[in-house]
């Protein structure tokens, strides 16, 4: 995300001979275009700011504040191009751009551009620029600034900056930006975030980023993010190993987080180390690290990274079920837990010749709970399983039926090893409950223990089942 101002070549850092983090280059061709060079190559502001009331210009230097403006404060500022002065009090409006040296307060209204900080060093030695620091300066923003191309703050950002182009803040933002294309801020953010394209806060986020492309940071999201890809260094949520912070939240087409403790909603979720909750369609994900921490649930039709199970099965209506399940483990960390718990996602087809070339795609969910034996070889020898099927059935062995045909199934499954040495291989068997849902003259369950309820050209079908067949737990 910092690549999106590489072509401005703005440099903002104090070099250790000058002034870290705070001088603006007077080589910069963007503020050289910004801000009229051609009027602002002016000598240095006196040492001493004087408070004007009022002050009208035309450029810079051709005002009633005269060949010094820099040297002045004003209350309310009306430039027709430019204005330049050491600090806006309450009001201060140009055709093009403003610069203020020391810091702006109030409001502040620009055609293109609005800088806070600049040439706050300009004239000075190296001694003079030292000891400047030294005495606690500090060109911060406290107000609100409205351009059409770019605000651009120094030091903090406290209010509100508004533009149709880009919004940066060099030191921290406690407030809001709202920008047509990107809002930067390089150390920690503590407000909203909202662009057409993308927010970066570097440091951390705590609030909200908005953005139609992509939102940022390298460190902890204490909030929320919006955007078609996110990015954080870190999330807290309910496993983590301190739960004192908000929890992170990120909801786009692709999230993808460092160390992942809070909650993960798109299409692709990603997490190098997760204790959080992804729901997607792909979560991708790796076991945390924090002994004695939990770690988190990922709901999606495929869940890389810890768990996986193959299972071939036989129920009441189907002679042949493949069932495929990821997932991840949730206590594996946890010293003195008695057993480990599971919970998968799994992709199920079924198919039986004695259902008149019926068949069936579905999608179901389950919670697994393995004993944790310390006898060697027994440990996950036995387990508990409870969860819920929903799967489309289709009548017609060729073709995909179009009309509603839901089947939803309820439950539960108990299972072993055959042998110690048989490590993954389990025999099971379960007891269900089935509910067919269709608009169709088609019925599904078998007759005995059938309930079947109709209601405006739908029919409910309700009936007790079985299941019996062996998984390859990975």
């Amino acid at each position: 995300m910092r690549l999106l101002f590489s072509t401005f070549s703005v440099n903002y850092d104090r070099p250790s001979s000058i002034a870290h983090n705070r001088l603006i280059s007077s080589k910069d061709i963007y503020l050289f275009l910004l801000f009229n060079c051609c009027v602002l190559s002016l000598t240095a502001q006196e040492k001493s700011v004087k408070i004007r009331p009022l002050q009208f210009s035309i450029a810079p230097s051709v005002g009633t504040n005269g060949l010094q403006p820099g040297s002045f404060a004003n209350q309310f500022s009306f430039n027709l191009t430019s204005g330049y002065s050491a600090k806006n009090l309450d009001f201060e409006i140009a055709g093009i751009s403003n610069l203020n040296t020391n810091g702006t307060s109030g409001l502040q209204i620009a055609g293109l551009a609005n800088v806070t900080g600049g040439n706050a060093f300009a004239g000075l030695s190296k001694k003079e620029a030292n000891q400047k620091l030294k005495s606690g300066f500090n060109s911060h923003l406290s107000g609100i600034q409205v351009s059409g191309l770019t605000n651009i703050v120094v030091d903090e950002v406290f209010g509100l900056q508004l533009t149709g182009g880009i919004n940066l803040g060099k030191n921290s933002m406690f407030g809001t930006q709202v920008a047509g294309i990107s809002n930067i801020i390089y150390k920690f953010s503590f407000g909203l975030q909202v662009a057409g394209i993308s927010n970066v806060s570097v440091t951390s986020m705590d609030g909200v980023q908005i953005a139609a492309l992509i939102n940022r940071t390298e460190g902890g999201l204490y909030g929320f993010q919006l955007g078609a890809f996110n990015h954080a260094g870190s999330t807290e949520g309910i496993n983590s190993f301190e739960n004192k912070n908000p929890w992170g939240v990120q909801l786009g087409l692709f999230n993808f987080a460092e160390r992942m403790n809070g909650f993960q909603v798109g299409l692709i979720n990603w997490a190098k180390r997760s204790q959080g909750t992804q729901i997607g369609l792909i979560n991708i994900y790796r076991q945390g690290g924090q002994v004695n921490s939990r770690d988190g649930t990922a709901f999606g039709l495929l869940n890389i990274g810890q768990l996986g199970y193959l299972s071939v099965y036989s129920t009441e209506l189907f002679a042949l079920n493949y069932e495929f399940a990821t997932g991840n483990a949730k206590n594996k960390r946890i010293n003195l837990a008695n057993r480990n718990t599971y919970w998968v996602n799994s992709v199920t087809y079924s198919r039986s010749p004695f259902s008149k070339g019926a068949w069936s795609m579905g999608y179901g969910v389950k919670k697994m709970f393995f004993n944790r034996s310390t006898v060697p070889g027994m440990m996950e020898f036995r387990f508990l399983s409870y969860g819920m099927d929903f799967q489309h059935v289709s009548f017609d062995s060729d073709n995909l039926t179009k009309s509603l045909s839901l089947l939803s199934r309820a439950k539960v499954e108990i299972g072993t090893r055959l042998k110690p040495k048989l490590y993954g291989i389990y025999i099971f068997g379960g007891l269900t409950y089935n509910c067919f849902w269709t608009d169709t003259d088609r019925t599904l369950a078998p007759s005995l223990l059938k309930w079947q309820i109709q209601n405006n050209n739908q029919t409910f079908e309700f009936w007790p089942g079985f299941v019996f067949g062996v998984m390859i737990h990975g």
